[in-house]
């Protein structure tokens, strides 16, 4: 081997030693963060302290036993829980499932603030504050919670099985679950919201209450309109808005007689008439059976397609 080569291979040998080096930096530091922040907080087979989800629906985190939970304790006037957000969203994508629950539980006190970050950072799951300042939470004083951010896992059986104050670790550990463990109650089962009597009775219902507008029908223009709405943790449905409205069919006379612009103008008129009935046709649903997530009631979005169908005698 020459020179040159020699020097290469010695580089090389460094930047490896170097890359270990800094590995084993960020593992000792990630350690010795835990062996600062984590000593109020429970031990690992500790029963989690229980506390209120969701007060509509009496949910507890007891509710949650069959599955695994993540609770993660933050709050966004937190600069290192801001810096930890983007990776926490990661994991959220990575890892949450109807088995597995990420629970965020912050420590604002200004609940615009609260929210306006939420609608920022895009974190999910569920989100829960009290409004109250860390030193005067029930739930923090509970789970010894002294630094933030400060994570839990939990057990299907809601032991503590990690107390971490680093996203390395929680990673670490949420690769090692076994799924095979989680039982879930068919009725706390995730689930989509439902009309009432089902999709062949929301067909039945749409058939007897949509109003053909009566421009489309005289110029044989048919359509499809997509909407989006809320249903409700009640059934109510609310927000209902077009997210696509298109002609689909427009080869019949007396439309093809029509003048380019006055085509133009023809479609504009009916593809309003079209959002405007499927608007008011929704709002007119009676109540559905609400969708379930995480074992509760939650709001829902739905989209639902209107095809505007002309049924001519000759059709097959």
């Amino acid at each position: 081997m020459n020179n040159k080569h020699r020097v290469k291979s010695f580089l090389s040998r460094e930047l490896i030693i170097i890359f270990l080096l800094g590995l084993c930096v960020n593992q000792a530091l990630a350690q010795d963060l835990d062996s600062l922040y984590t000593q109020t907080m429970l031990k690992n087979g500790a029963q989690a302290p229980d506390f209120m989800i969701d007060s509509v629906s009496n949910t507890h985190l007891s509710d949650f036993r069959g599955r695994y939970v993540v609770l993660h304790f933050w709050a966004s006037w937190c600069p290192d829980c801001r810096k930890e957000i983007p990776e926490m969203n990661r994991l959220y994508d990575e890892f949450a499932s109807d088995s597995v629950i990420f629970i965020h539980i912050s420590f604002d006190t200004e609940r615009e603030k609260w929210q306006n970050y939420l609608g920022e950072s895009g974190m999910d799951g569920i989100q829960l504050c009290e409004f109250k300042k860390m030193k005067e939470s029930a739930t923090a004083t509970a789970y010894g919670i002294k630094w933030i951010p400060s994570v839990y896992v939990l057990n299907t059986a809601g032991r503590v099985i990690l107390q971490t104050v680093t996203t390395e670790k929680l990673r670490k550990r949420l690769q090692l679950l076994d799924k095979s463990k989680v039982y879930i109650p068919r009725s706390k089962r995730e689930a989509e919201p439902t009309f009432p009597g089902g999709d062949d009775a929301m067909m039945l219902f749409l058939s007897r209450n949509i109003k053909y507008p009566r421009l489309a029908s005289n110029y044989g223009l048919e359509g499809q309109t997509l909407l989006k709405f809320l249903v409700n943790t009640d059934g109510s449905i609310s927000n209902v808005r077009v997210i696509d409205n298109k002609i689909t069919k427009e080869d019949r006379l007396p439309f093809r007689t029509l003048p380019e612009e006055e085509k133009r103008a023809m479609r504009k008129k009916v593809l309003a008439l079209f959002a405007e009935e499927g608007i008011r046709v929704v709002e007119s649903m009676p109540r559905w059976k609400a969708g379930v997530r995480y074992g509760m009631q939650m709001k829902t979005e739905y989209e639902l397609p209107i095809n505007y169908k002309i049924q001519y005698k000759n059709d097959n």
